[in-house]
């Protein structure tokens, strides 16, 4: 609720604080005292234009600050949350101007947009028939305000989460069919890539090999010669094996002369003898095999093109085509998956946009009875408030399926006429000014909800009405009050007399300066300010003794 509101030079204000409390407020004051400019201060505080005007005459600058209480389940705490404001138990609300054509937002000291501070005090501030696009003439609004009349939440959370389920899987379908377009186009190329790296059958070090064994085919002839001398040194008359088995026989002679460290000597030449014999089977094998090699180096150059050519296709080095191979593979075998699970996808969404649909239509199907309840309370409450020729009606207009959304397949919005025959149209269409504030008050009176938990304003709601219509507002009025914080600008001692609380609003001229003053008004305070307004500037008896009774009714 609004507990304070601060105002610094605007117009005839010098500075005033007012503290505001629960239930039904009522401000008074003669015309020209400055109750236009606690509107228009307001006004500021829920994101109206600047009027630079509004700053008072000879000051530089000029602000407006509010003060709202909030409660941890406050609606608004979400949008608070979203702009980053600091949380707290007040909501401070200051909006600055100054004379040099500059102004600023703020909330709890955090400097935000225009459009922003709109945002949050939607949440916070109604003022009725001040803007046509906020509030009850929102028809964005109209929708959540006849299903929080028909209270059929359970309808409300299946349509919701149907409509979740049935977004869900049409994402999915999107993102699928995406994938599998992408997959799609490249599925040719994919299997012609499979197909050729099949073929080609890479290897674990293939490419090391095969350079390896060019080298070896480049230098064959000089390998071969070399092993060939090689196995001539060991082999032949006098070569290594010849001589070593000469040298092993002079050794083995000379055991007859038992000489030291013989036996040493021997298994060090049998060592030996054994090397060149391993030497031996390594040069023959060299050599057979060398004999016997198919490959030539046109097949190996051959085979390192085909490598390096698909290395360079796929981007990579020729050890890495086998890990393309298997990527490839899988591309394949997920472009075969997505089609079946695309398959499973459209027939869930199927079931999810039937079940949607059914949801919807019950959801349609009870807002319609209601808001035909809806508008024979609102009906009835009419003529109360002077509005006997008034008319209110709900009418629902049909969108297309593809367009519903979580709120389901309804698009509502409130007509009304204020006079008998005359057409309805849009309630924000409809003549502004007391005649339209009587007709949302009757609205707000039939709803009577807390969901919305906002500080409600009415301006001359009593225009061109008095007596037992005056007093019915009054009434109205009052039990508003009792669910929302209420606010009335009035000049009828009959709503005066209902309000839980009253605040005079005054003009004085001090030192020169004229200035508006506000003051709360205690129950002798509030005799004298009603006679005021019963009898004119002369407070009679009768005027007092009228305006007790008033209060006392």
């Amino acid at each position: 609720m609004l507990k304070e509101l601060i105002v610094k030079n605007i117009v005839l204000i010098e500075s005033i604080k007012i503290e505001f409390k629960k239930g039904l407020s009522v401000l008074t004051g003669e015309t020209g005292t400055g109750k236009s400019i606690l509107l228009d201060s307001l006004g500021l505080i829920v994101g109206n234009r600047v009027d630079f005007n509004l700053i008072r005459h000879g000051e530089n600058d000029a602000s407006v600050t509010a003060i709202f209480q909030i409660n941890e389940k406050h609606p608004v705490i979400k949008v608070i949350q979203k702009y980053n404001i600091e949380l707290e138990d007040e909501l401070i609300i200051r909006r600055q101007i100054k004379a040099d054509g500059k102004s600023k937002c703020l909330v709890n000291d955090t400097i935000i947009t225009r459009n922003a501070l709109i945002e949050i005090t939607d949440y916070l501030i109604e003022i009725q028939g001040q803007f046509e696009d906020r509030g009850l003439l929102d028809i964005k609004t109209h929708l959540s305000l006849l299903d929080d009349f028909s209270n059929h939440n359970k309808l409300i959370d299946d349509t919701k989460i149907s409509f979740n389920e049935m977004k869900k899987f049409k994402n999915l379908i999107n993102e699928t069919e995406k994938k599998e377009k992408e997959l799609s186009d490249d599925s040719e190329w994919i299997k012609d890539s499979l197909d050729q790296l099949n073929i080609l059958n890479p290897k674990n070090g293939e490419e090391t090999d095969l350079n390896q064994t060019k080298q070896l085919l480049s230098n064959r002839e000089k390998i071969y010669n070399t092993i060939i001398r090689a196995k001539s040194i060991i082999e032949d008359e006098n070569g290594l094996e010849d001589l070593i088995n000469k040298l092993l026989k002079e050794f083995e002679d000379l055991k007859f002369y038992k000489q030291p460290n013989l036996d040493e000597a021997i298994d060090s030449i049998y060592r030996t003898k054994i090397e060149i014999e391993e030497l031996k089977i390594f040069a023959n094998r060299k050599s057979t095999d060398l004999n016997e090699k198919t490959d030539n180096l046109e097949s190996i150059d051959d085979r390192l093109h085909e490598l390096r050519s698909q290395a360079r296709k796929h981007k990579c080095e020729v050890d890495d085509l086998i890990k393309i191979k298997i990527e490839l593979e899988k591309n394949l075998e997920e472009l075969n998956i997505n089609s079946s699970n695309l398959n499973e996808l459209r027939e869930k969404y199927k079931n999810a946009k039937e079940n949607f649909r059914l949801n919807s239509k019950l959801l349609s199907e009870s807002r319609q009875r209601s808001a035909t309840n809806l508008s024979k309370k609102i009906n009835e409450e009419l003529p109360y408030l002077k509005l006997e020729n008034a008319n209110f009606e709900i009418k629902f207009e049909e969108i297309d399926f593809e367009d519903s959304s979580i709120d389901g397949i309804d698009k509502v919005i409130f007509f009304a006429s204020t006079n008998t025959g005359m057409d309805k149209k849009p309630i924000n269409k409809i003549a502004s000014g007391g005649e339209l504030s009587r007709f949302l008050l009757a609205i707000k009176v039939v709803l009577e909800t807390e969901i919305q938990n906002r500080t409600i304003i009415f301006d001359e709601i009593d225009s061109g009405i008095g007596g037992s219509a005056a007093n019915a507002v009054g009434l109205r009025l009052a039990k508003l009050g009792k669910t929302y914080q209420t606010m009335v600008v009035t000049h009828s001692p009959q709503v005066t007399s209902k309000g839980h609380n009253h605040y005079l609003i005054e003009k004085q001229d001090i030192q020169n300066k004229t200035i508006s003053k506000v003051t709360e008004l205690n129950i002798n305070q509030r005799v004298e300010e009603i006679a005021r307004m019963v009898s004119g500037q002369t407070i009679t008896n009768e005027a007092r003794e009228a305006a007790q009774k008033l209060l006392d009714n």
